[in-house]
């Protein structure tokens, strides 16, 4: 039997581990030798075209796994195979699984849906696929004009790994993934992580193991999907250890280890850990979502909100680490005061990411299947994003969408921090109406770097001095691109101008920006030849003026 195991990733820089996990479990579990085989492509591919390489190889079954940046997508190329190929169609993945269904009623070229973890039922499936389907846990497929569902079955042993041979030479130094554990501890509302399986850890053996041969691959990033990676704080000091002792030696000094944490409940070893990990080895997400308490609460978020800012500026103290938080806005009895005050208290964090998210009702998860606790409107379409709530109007949802695009391009961009450092801790504006004004005065307008500066200028000159203004965002144009076009109007003709570079090419470095900042009779300096730091942007130093009077 062929059978063809297929993911649509949302880049190619991405490498799905779902289709190698069910490879994986053919292999461990089936009673069969299956002809199996994974197919990848991206969403942004010609849908025909991988349809139609699926057909070529003329399978048997046609499996795909199902998320909401795909989920649109892989219908289509279903659809194509099913109307050019006779094989069985099979769809998992949490876009199926938590509405099998709906799926099977809707769409009729797809013939199963699998729910529960794949390395087990879908080989149960293949074994079972011309018998007694029955037999197949998870299971949702039509019979006599009935749509039936089998119970799903709970897994304690570790899944075998995913990281086949062919794995690797797929591979090819994209973005990799690990799974270390399944489940998480938490049950928030909007999340589906909390009801996939109870919370368990695999073998800590393998997963070393996986860590060395990963980290052998060429990859330069390796993603660990576990939900709440420091769940057991001594599991992960394990593992981070493990890290730390091989780099440089079996792993390679240019990977980065990417987790998702818990904030609150770092421990102090943890802490101390971290702290000595080599500069850029180590990326953290932390999910804080909202800094009110009764929103929280009322979410399923169990967070010591004092503990979690608390940890974040020691994370960020240690300056070894890139540290990126998370925001959701259109949460439960949040209005837009209340995200106001979360912003500011996540923005005065300064991570080297702050990210604003917007909740997504999500098949299986709580805040979509309980509409009377949490009522909203949100998309008809994938990802299902909210458009109003009782406490955010759609006015205030789309105003607040500007405003994001104004965080991304200021501040996670990395490259306009000296200019919001003045606006919000030396002109007092805060932080929240900076980027909301500012974003939704360019509404989302897309613009070259030179024109997005000069809007800034023009919207902020009138609210501060406009020296200093100018002399911040011309600093922050230097740190951020050696090839940035500046602006006519942050320009100054000035005969000492030239001399004072000639002195820096000549005795410092060739490849150093300059600009005069006459409000502080000083000359700042960019060597744009060095590394980048971890907001992305070069280092600068300022020097005083006087230090060139021979000029």
């Amino acid at each position: 039997m062929k059978v063809i195991i297929s993911c649509l990733n949302s880049k190619y820089v991405h490498a799905s581990l779902s289709p190698w996990c069910l490879l994986a479990g053919i292999r461990e579990f089936s009673n069969n030798t299956y002809d199996a085989l994974v197919m990848e492509s991206t969403i942004n591919g010609d849908t025909e075209s991988f349809a139609q390489k699926i057909i070529d190889e003329k399978p048997d079954v046609a499996a795909f796994s199902c998320y909401i940046w795909n989920i649109t997508k892989t219908l289509e190329v279903c659809r194509i195979i099913k109307r050019k190929h006779d094989c069985k169609i099979v769809l998992g993945g949490p876009e199926a699984a938590y509405r099998p269904k709906d799926i099977l009623e809707k769409y009729k070229f797809a013939d199963f849906v699998l729910s529960g973890e794949g390395e087990w039922t879908f080989p149960e499936f293949l074994d079972n696929m011309n018998g007694d389907l029955s037999l197949v846990s998870g299971l949702t497929y039509r019979k006599n004009g009935e749509i039936i569902t089998i119970p799903e079955k709970e897994y304690m042993d570790s899944p075998p790994s995913p990281f086949s041979n062919e794995f690797f030479k797929n591979l090819n130094g994209r973005i990799s993934y690990i799974e270390t554990s399944r489940g998480c501890p938490y049950r928030c509302a909007f999340c589906l992580s909390g009801r996939c399986s109870p919370l368990r850890f695999f073998d800590i053996g393998r997963v070393k193991n996986d860590i060395i041969r990963l980290s052998e691959s060429g990859t330069q990033t390796v993603k660990f999907v576990d939900r709440t990676f420091n769940a057991n704080a001594e599991r992960a000091n394990e593992i981070l250890l493990f890290i730390k002792e091989n780099y440089g030696k079996e792993i390679p000094e240019n990977i980065c280890f990417y987790f998702e944490i818990a904030g609150d409940i770092l421990k102090e070893s943890t802490l101390e850990i971290l702290s000595s990990m080599p500069r850029g080895a180590v990326q953290l997400e932390i999910g804080m979502q909202s800094f009110n308490e009764e929103t929280l609460r009322k979410i399923n978020r169990k967070t010591n909100t004092k503990k979690l800012v608390d940890n974040i500026g020691k994370l960020i103290s240690f300056n070894n680490m890139h540290i990126h938080i998370d925001l959701i806005a259109g949460l439960t009895g949040e209005n837009l005061e209340s995200f106001r005050n979360s912003f500011n208290i996540a923005y005065s964090l300064k991570a080297h990411m702050l990210q604003m998210g917007f909740l997504k009702l999500l098949y299986g998860a709580d805040m979509r299947e309980n509409k009377e606790e949490y009522p909203c409107t949100f998309t008809d379409e994938p990802p299902y994003e909210v458009t109003s709530t009782p406490w955010l109007s759609s006015d205030e949802i789309k105003m607040l969408k500007n405003c994001e695009d104004a965080v991304d391009r200021l501040y996670n961009s990395g490259r306009f921090l000296f200019t919001l450092d003045y606006l919000t801790d030396e002109v007092g504006i805060s932080p929240f109406d900076v980027f909301n004004s500012f974003g939704n005065s360019v509404n989302g307008n897309k613009m070259r770097l030179c024109d997005y500066a000069e809007n800034l200028y023009y919207f902020f000159c009138d609210k501060c001095d406009r020296k200093i203004l100018r002399e911040k965002i011309l600093c922050d144009l230097l740190c951020c691109s050696s090839s940035v076009q500046i602006p006519d109007i942050f320009k100054i003709k000035d005969p000492i101008y030239k001399k004072i570079k000639k002195y820096f090419i000549e005795n410092v470095d060739k490849n150093i920006k300059i600009a005069i900042l006459y409000s502080g009779n000083q000359v700042f300096a960019v060597n744009q030849s060095k590394e980048k730091n971890l907001h992305n942007r070069y280092e600068g130093a300022f020097y005083n003026i006087d230090e060139f009077v021979e000029f």
